[in-house]
């Protein structure tokens, strides 16, 4: 085990141990905020559980490079919302009050898309997630609408804007 990923383990828990009890908490007053036109960072992803079959809603940071979007894995690969989305090969994602599709999940480190993270997060943003020692982050490939907006470049506007199929279960992840 390199110093970094020591590192990694130690910061990683020290937040499960401190935000961990208080996601109960907090989680159900963030997803109201959450995917809300003007709210920069915060948004709501739509996941489907491995087992259970259910639609579930988790609130996280996310910042987007384009054609792909950066969530930061603040509690790390393990959580249960990143291993659905693993699982099911994407999810929905809404964001500054938009609905994406996004594929294609990636778990990445910061060192290596260390350009990307300059472009989807502010300076402030970076040094908050540095400071808490979060180095994985979760990439998604945003889904381009299957009708005439498809051949438009590619921009916010041209997303699909489709639900999550059937209810939705708030996340206590």
């Amino acid at each position: 085990m390199t110093t970094i990923s020591l590192e990694s383990d130690r910061a990683l828990g020290a937040r499960r141990a401190f935000f961990g009890p208080l996601t109960r908490l907090l989680n159900p007053l963030m997803r109201r905020l959450a995917g809300r036109p003007g709210q920069r960072v915060l948004g709501v992803v739509y996941h489907v559980g491995r087992r259970s079959g259910r639609t579930y809603a988790t609130p996280v940071g996310i910042g987007s490079i384009g054609a792909a979007m950066l969530i930061p894995l603040t509690f790390g690969a393990g959580s249960d919302w990143c291993r659905n989305v693993l699982a099911a090969g994407g999810c929905k994602i809404t964001w500054r009050g938009r609905e994406y599709t996004t594929d294609e999940p990636q778990l990445v480190q910061d060192i290596v898309v260390q350009a990307d993270l300059n472009a989807a997060f502010g300076p402030l943003t970076r040094l908050q997630l540095q400071a808490m020692g979060t180095h994985q982050f979760l990439r998604l490939r945003i889904q381009l609408m299957r009708d005439t907006h498809a051949r438009m470049a590619w921009s916010p506007d041209t997303m699909t804007r489709a639900r999550p199929p059937g209810p939705v279960v708030p996340c206590a992840c």
